[in-house]
């Protein structure tokens, strides 16, 4: 049974030069014929897998950045009727078709990634009344100079204004995204950021350092020289967010996100203790059983492709129980809950981890140590 959609919109007002995601400028002629697109991928969705969804999660690109007509005419199709419908089932990485009940439930976590400078009275109340109940802000910075090298759109004051509108709206459960190690940036004016976040009352911190992608103009001046790289910088940026936010009460229960007690991400746990989700729109991955692929990366062939009844799905692969292990490690290593060290089939790599004082190991559960959030993506590449 799949519990976890995400849907992937990829308009942008404006492409912020440090994205390496499928994202790309369009008018409302183009989002018209994606929504369209993307109601009849869910209709065939519907048809093909079991769902009992807990968690949607709109992300993009900006999928605020759609009309409140357009977001509206969209989320209806996401509700799920309460009638006996033919669902197939997967087996063993095949399917067959089996009855299974649709029971007419919302998700328990609905999250909409929103941009602060694409937020109206409006919109809000079409986000509330199609059931979003958790908004991801895309703030990254508070510093103004950081705002305009990330090429966002939005003024600091704007973020803390949004958040009062959504509050308005009734939008409680609210996560504001942060970004360090930005060119530039000091320790000082990060801790500023991360005050100001804290001013905005959000149950959910996200604070990313920041990676070069190649194919954006930031890996570009990377190359040239014209950024570079501080690990010394980066390590005290990380400890300084791991202080500030656990001392307003915001629990890391991941490397990279802070939440308070009960306001944890259900949506992405998912992804990190390796449970499936189906993707819908153009580029979205889906891992359903034995099977993942992404869908095809180019918004008008998508589109084309739905309207023509063929598959958007490409990059087809099956996935064994040793690749989903493994990926239960790298990922689940990152949570303060750890992994299980049942897991590891490989005591040697298991004791080199502790050995380092990298990780440890209690009560039958293995989770990093501080050191080892340190470098977590390099020990996660022990498990690629």
């Amino acid at each position: 049974m799949i519990r976890h959609l995400y849907v992937h919109t990829p308009f942008c007002a404006k492409i912020c030069p440090y994205c390496a995601f499928y994202v790309h400028q369009g008018g409302v002629a183009q989002q018209r014929e994606f929504v369209a697109a993307l109601r009849e991928e869910w209709q065939r969705a519907k048809e093909e897998f079991p769902l009992t969804l807990e968690t949607i999660y709109f992300g993009g690109g900006t999928p605020s950045i759609l009309s409140a007509e357009l977001f509206t005419e969209l989320t209806q199709e996401l509700k799920i009727s309460s009638k006996q419908v033919r669902h197939p089932e997967l087996v063993e990485g095949s399917v067959q078709s089996a009855f299974v009940p649709e029971n007419r439930t919302d998700p328990h976590e609905f999250t909409l990634e929103v941009n602060p400078a694409t937020v109206t009275d409006e919109k809000a109340a079409a986000w509330r009344a199609a059931g979003v109940n958790r908004i991801s802000l895309g703030a990254q910075s508070f510093d103004a100079e950081m705002l305009k090298i990330l090429g966002r759109q939005h003024a600091p004051r704007d973020i803390a204004e949004t958040c009062a509108l959504l509050r308005r709206h009734g939008f409680e459960n609210i996560n504001i995204d942060l970004m360090f190690a930005l060119p530039g940036q000091n320790e000082e004016t990060w801790e500023k950021t991360l005050q100001a976040a804290l001013t905005c009352q959000p149950n959910h911190i996200s604070a990313y350092g920041l990676t070069y992608e190649e194919d954006t103009p930031f890996f570009e001046k990377l190359s040239k020289g014209e950024y570079r790289q501080d690990e010394a910088r980066e390590i005290v940026m990380f400890e300084r967010t791991r202080d500030v936010l656990g001392a307003a009460g915001l629990v890391d229960y991941e490397v990279s996100n802070f939440a308070r007690p009960g306001f944890e991400s259900q949506h992405n746990l998912g992804y990190w203790r390796g449970e499936d989700y189906l993707g819908l729109g153009p580029s979205a991955c889906s891992t359903i059983g034995a099977l993942r692929w992404k869908n095809v990366p180019d918004t008008r062939a998508y589109a084309e492709r739905i309207a023509k009844g063929e598959s958007v799905r490409e990059e087809l692969e099956e996935i064994d129980s040793a690749i989903r292990i493994r990926e239960r490690i790298m990922f689940g290593l990152r949570m303060r809950e750890g992994v299980a060290s049942a897991l590891f089939s490989d005591e040697v790599q298991l004791r080199k981890l502790e050995t380092d004082g990298l990780a440890l190991e209690e009560n039958g559960r293995v989770r990093l140590t501080l050191r080892g959030q340190l470098v977590a993506d390099s020990i996660a590449e022990m498990f690629v």
